[in-house]
């Protein structure tokens, strides 16, 4: 047996799956911001190329919005407002939300049925999700829903295993078989897959400006300008180790796998 202080990284025996023609992605973010902040631009042209998206949102964001006399119906109004104008920018499709409580009490054994409905309803070959395994994550909304949308996303074809409706599990058992072949996690610092963003980068920018019930006038433009900075520094590191073609300006960093990586070393 051989020892040594050195950590080895071994790859997975399985290859990074490609995103090109993906037809139907489900995108399970904690916040109804968070994957445009993170994934947008590539959301966008995802969009273009021909997918089907749909957002499902797990938390209601109600902490989050900064006009403290809204009634909990008219704030939950206002961030209804925001994400339907910022999905026609980025092309999605249809939004869907969970409601449990933002930075609140809520146990992954509640939310879990609900995304088995989500997918089995849905037939997704691609999921988008927060990245459970950042290195550095306060907020337990992001990890905590990222590690039970990859949990999903390898239970939901058990049988044994209820979602939240039983006439979605009905027609799910009846119809052909579908293929979820990637899950792509955004908010991560172990990229595989670098998206030039440079085509999408306006509607990007314009979807996360109407977030107008979580942010100030003040602080919309902030995070725009922080979003291109980090989508700058993202394309210049991709195109000096080869990564992006020369002249990509604006690119996201995102974790691509297959499905079967999430159980067990692959």
């Amino acid at each position: 047996m051989t020892r040594d202080s050195a950590h080895l990284v071994i790859p997975s025996l399985l290859p990074v799956p490609s995103l090109d023609g993906a037809r139907r992605i489900l995108v399970i973010q904690p916040h109804y911001d968070d994957a445009d902040i993170a994934a947008g631009g590539t959301l966008a042209t995802l969009a273009d190329s021909g997918a089907a998206i749909r957002y499902c949102t797990v938390l209601d964001d109600l902490v989050g919005v900064i006009d403290e006399t809204l009634s909990d119906e008219d704030a939950a109004a206002s961030l209804l407002r925001d994400q339907r104008a910022a999905a026609a920018i980025i092309g999605v499709n249809e939004l869907t939300h969970l409601g449990f409580p933002d930075a609140g009490n809520w146990s992954r054994f509640d939310v879990r049925p609900h995304l088995f409905r989500e997918i089995r309803d849905f037939r997704p070959d691609v999921i988008f999700t927060a990245d459970p395994w950042l290195s550095v994550e306060a907020h337990r909304d992001h990890w905590e829903v990222g590690s039970v949308a990859a949990e999903a996303a390898i239970l939901f074809g058990i049988p044994k295993l209820p979602s939240s409706s039983a006439s979605v599990d009905a027609a799910w058992r009846t119809a052909p078989p579908f293929d979820l072949r990637a899950v792509v996690f955004f908010y991560t610092d172990e990229p595989n897959t670098l998206s030039p963003i440079d085509g999408t980068w306006d509607r990007k920018s314009a979807a996360v400006s109407e977030y107008r019930a979580q942010f100030s006038a003040e602080e919309l433009p902030q995070l725009v300008t922080t979003l291109d900075a980090k989508a700058a520094q993202v394309a210049r590191v991709g195109v000096g180790a080869g990564r992006l073609p020369a002249g990509t300006t604006r690119a996201e960093a995102l974790k691509v796998i297959d499905p079967r990586t999430l159980h067990g070393a692959r």
